[in-house]
């Protein structure tokens, strides 16, 4: 991890980073080199509020890559298969690695740039890329991250050391970067059994201790969870399970009290589209205390998006005011997984349009007097829905989506300003503003 501008640091402070540094040494030798079981203990900033979801906007942050030697045995993992052995790209985009400590990075031997340098990539199991990351999310105004968190990974002997990394990596950018951090358990991939996610929800609670975090999100006073994937089509999982966890997370005497969202299917009111059609899931979907509707990938264009306004948000958002619960929908910047799913260019393609199609959702919110927004997603180059720094140069043969030449940091630029507008610290806007704000020091 690179530290920036420390010769212009007091002697005072550069004294106060070694007892943190010797501090960290000796607590990494107690907890047998697993961060994740100790109090983070650096530095801390206090920026961003972190006891109400009011006026937040939030990016889901994966954090699931993996590159040969960074201290695993995952490989290339996400990137793509077989990569340096001739294999594909599984992505969408390419990360702009400019800023990245070369440490971090490994290159995918084989595949170059115009240039003639290799391409490289980055893993999120090392601490500086996500470091890195925290860092552009204080710089461009963004709250701060719902940490995927798979409940196939967590229980994986073999990947649970990886995801419990990413983890203490997140918390400890939250800590540094004064941002907010909340679990998005993803019930993707589980065995169907309520058991794992109870499990690993209390094994959160009572060694990683993240309800006690200063930098985990609360609200209302109650630790946020974000449980994603009930109800949804080619889940496993039945509507009793999906009542027992939610009774689970907001009722057991000892890891209850949480506050919990439904990352539900966009259909979930209706029972209709990608959610499973059985009747007894409304009641579940309604014991929520806040839903999320899934909506990257279902719309394309500015008229579907109306469609989706007048048929999804409008009602969802009368509904669940009317109920007192909390609501929180998905923008998402653009979408694409043809290299995912090995199909011709531009196949499954939505177009990104500079940003606008991007910044028309935060519109309708706005309009809609809708509080707090989820992006999907801050790192998720596989289908083509990141916003952090990516490249426009990309490989000779090799198909990849950009950000149509403009810089690498504009879709951080407009998250910002996008959460600035939703929290009415700015005008609404039907397009993107003429000028956006220069990154914070």
């Amino acid at each position: 991890m690179k530290l920036r501008k420390i010769c212009s640091l007091p002697a005072v402070t550069l004294l106060t980073m070694t007892f943190v540094m010797v501090a960290e040494a000796e607590s990494n030798e107690q907890d047998g080199g697993e961060p994740w079981l100790r109090p983070y203990l650096g530095p801390t900033r206090t920026d961003v509020d972190a006891t109400t979801l009011d006026g937040k906007v939030l990016c889901g942050y994966q954090g699931w890559f993996n590159t040969p030697g960074d201290g695993t045995e995952f490989g290339f993992h996400r990137w793509g298969h077989d990569l340096g052995k001739g294999g594909p790209f599984t992505v969408e985009m390419l990360p702009d690695v400019s800023e990245y400590d070369p440490p971090d990075l490994s290159a995918v031997a084989g595949v170059t740039l115009p240039d003639g340098s290799p391409v490289q990539v980055y893993s999120a199991y090392r601490k500086g890329p996500v470091l890195l990351h925290t860092q552009w999310m204080r710089e461009y105004g963004i709250d701060g991250v719902f940490l995927s968190r798979f409940i196939g990974d967590a229980g994986n002997p073999q990947r649970s050391r990886h995801v419990n990394q990413v983890l203490a990596n997140v918390r400890e950018g939250a800590h540094r970067e004064g941002r907010v951090w909340a679990m998005m358990m993803d019930l993707s991939g589980g065995n169907g059994e309520t058991s794992s996610v109870m499990n690993d929800w209390k094994f959160l609670c009572d060694k990683v201790k993240v309800r006690e975090d200063s930098r985990y999100l609360h609200h209302e006073k109650q630790p946020v969870v974000l449980l994603w994937g009930l109800g949804i089509k080619n889940r496993n999982w039945t509507p009793q399970q999906g009542a027992e966890l939610v009774d689970f997370f907001k009722n057991d005497p000892k890891y209850g009290g949480v506050y919990l969202i439904g990352g539900v299917d966009s259909h979930w009111r209706t029972r209709g589209g990608k959610s499973q059609p059985a009747p007894e899931w409304a009641k579940v979907y309604r014991s929520f205390d806040s839903i999320s509707p899934w909506s990257p990938g279902r719309y394309k264009t500015s008229a579907s998006m109306d469609i989706m306004r007048k048929n999804i948000w409008e009602p969802d958002f009368a509904e669940t005011k009317a109920a007192g619960m909390g609501y929180m929908p998905v923008a998402f910047p653009g979408f694409s997984r043809d290299n995912q799913q090995q199909k011709a260019p531009g196949k499954t393609l939505t177009p990104r349009r500079k940003g606008e199609f991007y910044w028309r959702q935060f519109s309708i919110f706005r309009q809609l007097g809708i509080r707090t927004v989820f992006v999907g997603m801050f790192d998720e180059v596989d289908e083509g829905t990141a916003i952090y720094k990516v490249s426009d140069t990309i490989p000779k043969g090799k198909h990849f989506v950009t950000y149509d030449g403009l810089p690498s940091d504009w879709y951080l630029k407009l998250t910002g300003a996008a959460t600035q507008m939703i929290r009415g610290e700015t005008p609404w806007s039907a397009t993107i503003p003429n000028q956006l704000g220069a990154p914070r020091e």
